[in-house]
C-alpha cells in the first residue's frame, strides 16, 4: 500500500526521501502540460491574496500541510500563470521601450533567467543558509 511504502521510505533515511522528492518533481513537470487538470482559479486566488492578505494564503497552506502532510501544491498552475504574467509584462515593456527583436529576446532571457530565477535562487540560498540552522532547532 501507499502508506506502507512511505513508512519504508522514511525508515531508509535521506536516500528514500530523495527518491520520493525526485518522483514528485517529475510528476510536477508532467502535470505542467496537462492544462485541463490545472486549477487556475485557485492559483489566481492565491496570487491576488498574496498581495491583498497573505495571512489567508498562509492559513490555506497550513491546512494543506495538516491534510496532505507536505507544504507544496501538486498543481503547477501558479507557476504557469507566473510565467504568463512575466512574459506579458516583458512584451509590453519591450513595446514601450522601442526594442528590436534581438534586443527583446535578450531582455526576455535576462528577465526570466536573471531577475526571476537568478534572484530567487540567491534569496532562497541566503535564507536557507542563515535561517536553516534556526529552523532545525525549532522543529516540533
Amino acid at each position: 500500500s501507499r502508506i506502507g511504502f512511505r513508512r519504508n521510505l522514511q525508515m531508509l533515511g535521506n536516500g528514500g526521501e530523495r527518491r520520493e522528492s525526485t518522483s514528485r518533481r517529475f510528476q510536477y513537470i508532467k502535470r505542467m502540460f496537462k492544462w485541463r487538470h490545472m486549477d487556475f482559479e485557485f492559483a489566481l486566488w492565491q496570487m491576488f491574496y498574496l498581495c491583498a492578505d497573505p495571512r489567508k494564503v498562509y492559513r490555506n497552506f497550513q491546512y494543506h500541510k495538516q491534510t496532505k502532510n507536505y507544504w507544496a501544491r501538486d498543481d503547477p498552475a501558479f507557476l504557469v500563470l507566473l510565467a504568463l504574467w512575466l512574459s506579458g509584462s516583458t512584451v509590453f515593456y519591450a513595446i514601450v521601450l522601442p526594442l528590436s527583436v534581438p534586443q527583446f529576446f535578450l531582455f526576455f532571457v535576462w528577465t526570466v533567467l536573471g531577475e526571476c530565477i537568478g534572484i530567487g535562487l540567491i534569496v532562497a540560498t541566503l535564507l536557507w543558509f542563515f535561517d536553516g540552522p534556526q529552523l532545525k532547532l525549532n522543529r516540533f
